[in-house]
C-alpha cells in the first residue's frame, strides 16, 4: 500500500510541474506572430535582392508572415503591403527610399514617393525597428485606408512628411524618432481611434504632429522640439480627442488650435521655449506662444475645449494666446510660472486661473506642492523642473503631479533658509523651528528689471511650516519679459485677463494662417461631422493582445503539503490497511 501512495505522490509531483511551466510560458500572446530564423513564415531580406525581389516576396507571402531585413543598408526601395505582414529588423537597417514611383504603386494609384505604404487590406500589420531615410520621397511611411497597423520603434528621417496616416482607424504610432521633413514630421488626415505615444519629433519644417479631420485620437506622452511650425496642430475639425503629457518645447509655438473643437482635452502638457519669429508664415505675432487658439477655432455646440493642468513657461511672446478676433475664451487651471497675477503673460482674449508654487512641510520632509486658484493641492500635472536653495544649498527637483520632495530628514528643530526658484527668481520662507511666522526677506533674482510689490502667504490647511508673504524684485526672465507684453488686471473670482488698449497690435502680420500648403494640404475643408460619441479617454483598442501570467505557484505548494500530509497520515495508518 506505501508503494502505491509514493507513487501516486510522484506522479501529482509530475503533473504540477508541468502546470506551472506551461502557466510560465504563457505570459504574452500576439494577434501575430513573429517567427525566429528557420520558421516556415519567416523570411529573411539581405541587401542583395532588390526592390522588386523584395515585392515579390511580399505579394506571394502568407498573411502573418515575418520579414526580417537583417542587413546593414538598403538602396532604392519602395514597397508595398498588401496584407497582414511583419516587417522587422534587429539590426537597424537603413533603408533609402527610391524617391520613384514603380509601375506595381502606379498601377494601384498611387501618388505620392514613399519607402513602405501599407494599403487597405494590410489590416494587422507591424512596421518595426528600421531606419527609414527618405529624403527624395514624399513620405518615409504611408498609411492608408486601413485599420489595426503598428508603426513603431523606427527612425524615419526627411520625407515631405514622415509618416502620414489618411482615412485609417486603430492605428498606433509609438517609440519613433521622426526628423528632418520639409514639411510635417507626422500628418494625421481623417484619422479615428489611433493613438500617437512615446515618439521624438524634431527639427521638421513645419509643425511636428499636424492634425486634420481626427477623432478619438490621443497624442500622449511625445518630446516634441526644434520644429520650425508648431509643435501640435489641429486644423478643419477635432473631437474627443485628447492631447496629454507631452514635452513641448523650442518651437515657434507650442499647441496650435485652428480646428473646430468638440470635446477635445488639451491637459498636463509642458509647453515652453517657444520662440518668435518674424519670418514665419502665420507672422510674427502669432509666434512664440506656449499655446494659441487660431482664428478658425471655434467650439462645437455645447461643447467646450478643456485647457489644464498644463504648464507654460519661457516663452517669447504669450505663455497663452487667443487669436485677437476671436470671442474671449476660458482656460481652466494652469501654471504661468508665477505667483504673481501681474506675471503671467496671458493675452488679452483670454481668462486664466492663478495657480500658485508652495513649499510644504510634513514631520521632517521639505516639499514643493502646486496649488489651484481656490488653493487645493494639485494631484495631476504636467511634469517639470525648478530649482529650491536649502541653507543654501541647491536642488534641482522635478515637480511630477504637481508635487516634488527636496529634502529629506530636514532638522525641524533649527530655523531653515528657504528660496524657490520661480519664473527666473527666488522666493525666501523661513523655517521656524518655534512655529511663529517667518519675515519675508528681498528676493534674489536671476534677473531684474524694475521692482513689484505683491505678498502672499503660505497656507497649508495646518500642514505647512511655511508662512510668511514674498516680495517680488523684477519680471520673469528667460524670454518672458517684453515691452511688448501687457499685465494682468486682477479680477474676482481669481480670474485675471491682460488689459490693453491696443488689441490689434497681436494680430498677425501675415493674413494667412499657417495652414498647409500643397499636397497634402491640411486645409482643405474636411467631409463630413465628426462623432461625437464616446469619450476621449477611451479609445485605444490594442493591435496586440496579452495575458497576464497567472502565478499558480500558491496553488502547487499548497498542493503538495497536502499531498504529503495525506502520505504521513497514511503511512502512520498503514497497519490497518495491511
Amino acid at each position: 500500500m506505501g508503494k502505491k501512495v509514493f507513487k501516486i505522490f510522484i506522479t501529482l509531483l509530475l503533473f504540477l510541474f508541468l502546470v506551472s511551466s506551461v502557466s510560465a510560458a504563457n505570459i504574452q500572446e500576439n494577434n501575430m506572430t513573429v517567427l525566429a530564423d528557420g520558421g516556415s513564415n519567416y523570411h529573411s531580406i539581405t541587401s542583395d535582392l532588390s526592390n522588386e525581389d523584395i515585392q515579390s516576396k511580399f505579394d506571394s507571402a502568407n498573411d502573418g508572415d515575418t520579414f526580417e531585413f537583417t542587413d546593414g543598408e538598403y538602396r532604392n526601395i519602395s514597397l508595398i503591403v498588401n496584407k497582414k505582414l511583419n516587417i522587422i529588423s534587429k539590426n537597424d537597417s537603413i533603408v533609402y527610399t527610391s524617391g520613384k514611383l514603380n509601375d506595381n504603386a502606379k498601377r494601384l494609384g498611387i501618388d505620392k514617393t514613399f519607402g513602405f505604404y501599407f494599403t487597405s487590406k494590410s489590416a494587422g500589420s507591424i512596421l518595426s525597428g528600421i531606419t527609414i531615410i527618405a529624403g527624395g520621397s514624399d513620405c518615409g511611411v504611408i498609411v492608408d485606408g486601413v485599420k489595426n497597423v503598428t508603426v513603431g520603434d523606427n527612425n524615419v528621417i526627411g520625407g515631405k512628411n514622415g509618416i502620414l496616416i489618411k482615412d485609417c482607424d486603430r492605428i498606433i504610432i509609438s517609440n519613433n524618432e521622426i526628423s528632418k521633413a520639409t514639411n510635417n514630421g507626422l500628418q494625421l488626415k481623417d484619422v479615428k481611434n489611433s493613438l500617437v505615444e512615446n515618439n521624438s519629433i524634431a527639427y521638421n519644417k513645419w509643425s511636428g504632429i499636424e492634425t486634420s479631420n481626427i477623432e478619438f485620437c490621443n497624442i500622449t506622452n511625445n518630446t516634441i522640439h526644434h520644429n520650425d511650425l508648431n509643435g501640435i496642430s489641429t486644423f478643419n475639425r477635432s473631437s474627443n480627442t485628447l492631447i496629454t503629457r507631452n514635452n513641448v518645447y523650442d518651437n515657434t509655438n507650442g499647441v496650435y488650435i485652428n480646428s473646430t473643437s468638440a470635446n477635445d482635452v488639451v491637459k498636463s502638457n509642458s509647453l515652453t521655449h517657444s520662440r518668435k519669429d518674424p519670418r514665419s508664415s502665420m507672422g510674427g505675432f502669432e509666434t512664440g506662444n506656449g499655446f494659441l487658439l487660431g482664428s478658425a477655432f471655434r467650439s462645437s455646440g455645447n461643447s467646450k475645449l478643456v485647457v489644464e493642468y498644463n504648464y507654460m513657461a519661457h516663452n517669447e511672446f504669450y505663455q497663452a494666446k487667443n487669436y485677437w478676433e476671436n470671442e474671449n475664451f476660458e482656460l481652466g487651471q494652469n501654471w504661468y510660472d508665477s505667483n504673481d497675477p501681474s506675471n503671467t503673460f496671458v493675452c488679452p482674449r483670454l481668462l486664466a486661473s492663478l495657480m500658485k508654487l508652495d513649499t510644504l512641510s510634513i514631520s521632517n520632509t521639505l516639499s514643493l506642492q502646486l496649488k489651484d486658484s481656490s488653493g487645493k493641492a494639485v494631484n495631476e500635472f504636467a511634469t517639470f523642473q525648478t530649482n529650491v536653495e536649502v541653507d543654501g544649498n541647491k536642488y534641482t527637483v522635478d515637480v511630477k503631479n504637481g508635487q516634488a520632495t527636496v529634502v529629506k530628514g530636514l532638522d525641524y528643530t533649527v530655523d531653515h533658509d528657504v528660496q524657490v526658484e520661480i519664473g527666473g527668481q527666488y522666493y525666501k520662507y523661513d523655517y521656524k523651528a518655534s512655529g511663529e511666522k517667518g519675515v519675508e526677506q528681498d528676493s534674489k533674482s536671476t534677473s531684474s528689471d524694475g521692482e513689484t510689490g505683491s505678498q502672499g502667504n503660505s497656507d497649508d490647511g495646518g500642514t505647512s511650516d511655511v508662512s510668511g508673504g514674498s516680495n517680488y524684485q523684477g519680471n520673469s526672465q528667460g524670454g518672458n519679459s517684453s515691452g511688448s507684453h501687457v499685465t494682468n488686471s486682477q479680477k474676482s473670482g481669481n480670474y485675471g485677463t491682460n488689459s490693453s488698449s491696443i488689441p490689434s497690435q497681436d494680430t498677425s502680420d501675415n493674413s494667412n494662417d499657417a495652414l498647409s500648403n500643397g499636397d497634402l494640404d491640411a486645409g482643405d475643408t474636411g467631409s463630413g461631422d465628426a462623432s461625437s460619441e464616446g469619450k476621449a479617454y477611451e479609445i485605444i483598442p490594442p493591435v496586440t493582445t496579452s495575458k497576464e501570467l497567472t502565478n499558480t505557484s500558491g496553488l502547487i505548494v499548497l498542493c503538495i503539503l497536502s499531498i504529503m500530509g495525506c502520505l504521513i497520515y497514511g503511512y502512520r495508518r498503514k497497519s490497518e490497511f495491511e
